[in-house]
């Protein structure tokens, strides 16, 4: 099948997808970028308490995407079978999702205080974290709005329609965060509280904007009148059944990046140090990969729903081959230069740092490996999730990361004493299993969507 792909039929769609959703991942990254400088200012205690806050927001944020992801499946889905009613259904079912998970999402937000302490922070930084998540919370509303409306122009295939309103909401979101921490332009002087209502203001505005422009847009209009009918068919139940274990998961692999941070912590500083340098790489090639991931997703609904069986197939490896190639570029940099990567935080002439610097190489070197193997790993869930095969892929996560990478790295680091790259091998040995399963899976699933065909 890889000898047949074609750079007109199988790559070039699958980049028109995916650049625009890389483009608007990059652009999202900028704002808490930003956000974080202006805290800054504030003193160290508003940029703790501002960790603290973005710590649950990126996880919550990481969760619902996988939960409303749904939403791009089934219209992708949809679309490939012209069921122009199905579309609206499903965003109608979107939205009543949204409106579900919202209220105890607030009541989390407004109540969090309490289980940050639990967790022993201090009491002065979740005074400040209150501020900043009570401002958050009134903005969810529109904020669950924006991601079901996203999902929504990503499962027709317009990527490029969710960049521009990024590129377009960004100064909002600035400007409003500024003004209402540093209290400029007559605007009251909010504080860290002002992060929180800025973002809020701007996710109304953007999702006001949004609304008004699908609504009026030829494109989309049709489906929006149609989707406040509220007759049968709902696909409430198969959105949650689709996205709720995409949630789970997402929430499963988080927790494990963060469990191995607590662990480097308990073998040095140096480690820690050095796995931070070696995650802060990670966590943005890792997120290229996704929306590479999610572009295969949407074009094998697109084929699947079109009943063209085989172009689904050989999406999925364009896909893979695309993911692949990316990371193996990337790994040259990890075993050529690593030493550029790490200058980038630490001077690498200061001599006190030199033992931080020494482990951060051996990271890279291993970490090039586990990246290699992970891209290829994100790209067939996204394959299997085109497939709307969800469930299988959250117990192989639980799997590789839970109940291979973590004991293995475990032991690897103190039984052998190998130190905190016993972490790194374990992770490339649980994703390595992860990739052969889930190809097998994903080899079974296409084979019996073939058999059916031919049945028929």
């Amino acid at each position: 099948m890889l000898y047949s792909l074609t750079i007109k039929n199988d790559f070039k769609p699958l980049l028109k997808l995916a650049i625009p959703l890389i483009l608007t991942g990059i652009l999202q990254s900028s704002l808490n970028f930003i956000e974080n400088i202006f805290l800054a200012h504030l003193g160290e205690h508003a940029l703790a308490a501002g960790a603290l806050v973005g710590w649950l927001f990126a996880t919550l944020i990481v969760v619902l995407f996988g939960t409303f992801s749904s939403v791009n499946i089934l219209i992708a889905h949809k679309v490939g079978a012209k069921d122009i009613l199905g579309i609206s259904q499903v965003l109608r079912d979107g939205f009543l999702l949204a409106i579900l998970l919202v209220v105890p999402t607030f009541i989390l937000f407004w109540n969090m205080a309490p289980i940050f302490l639990l967790f022993g922070q201090k009491s002065e930084l979740v005074e400040l974290a209150k501020l900043y998540l009570h401002g958050l919370a009134w903005g969810l509303l529109p904020k669950f709005i924006l991601i079901v409306l996203f999902e929504f122009i990503i499962g027709l295939g317009h990527t490029r329609v969710t960049m521009i309103c990024v590129m377009l909401s960004l100064p909002l979101y600035i400007f409003f965060s500024y003004v209402l921490i540093f209290g400029k332009f007559g605007f009251p002087q909010l504080a860290i509280a002002g992060a929180g209502w800025g973002m809020t203001a701007g996710d109304w505005l953007t999702s006001f904007a949004l609304c008004l422009y699908v609504f009026f847009s030829k494109h989309y209009r049709s489906y929006i009148l149609a989707a406040f009918n509220f007759n049968k068919p709902f696909h409430l139940w198969e959105l949650m059944h689709l996205g709720l274990p995409m949630g789970f998961m997402y929430c499963i692999e988080v927790g494990f990046f963060f469990a191995m941070t607590l662990m480097m912590g308990l073998i040095g500083v140096q480690y820690l140090a050095a796995n931070q340098i070696t995650m802060q790489y990670l966590g943005p090639l890792m997120g290229i990969i996704f929306c590479i991931a999610q572009a295969i997703t949407v074009r094998m609904g697109h084929e699947i729903g079109a009943n063209q069986i085989a172009a689904a197939e050989r999406a999925s490896y364009a896909g893979v081959l695309l993911a692949g190639i990316f990371m193996l570029i990337v790994a040259f940099f990890y075993w050529l230069v690593p030493e550029k990567l790490i200058a980038v935080d630490f001077n690498l002439s200061d001599p006190n740092y030199a033992a931080t610097i020494n482990i951060a190489k051996q990271f890279l070197f291993i970490a090039a490996f586990f990246q290699n193997f992970e891209a290829i790993r994100i790209a067939l869930f996204g394959a299997l999730r085109g497939l709307k095969d969800t469930r299988f892929t959250l117990f192989v996560s639980i799997i590789s990361f839970w109940c291979i990478a973590l004991p293995v790295g475990y032991v690897l680091s103190t039984w052998l004493k190998i130190g905190g790259n016993g972490f790194w091998v374990g992770m490339v040995i649980g994703v390595l299993f992860s990739v052969v399963v889930l190809y097998r899976r994903f080899r079974w699933k296409i084979g019996m969507l073939l058999e059916n065909i031919k049945i028929r």
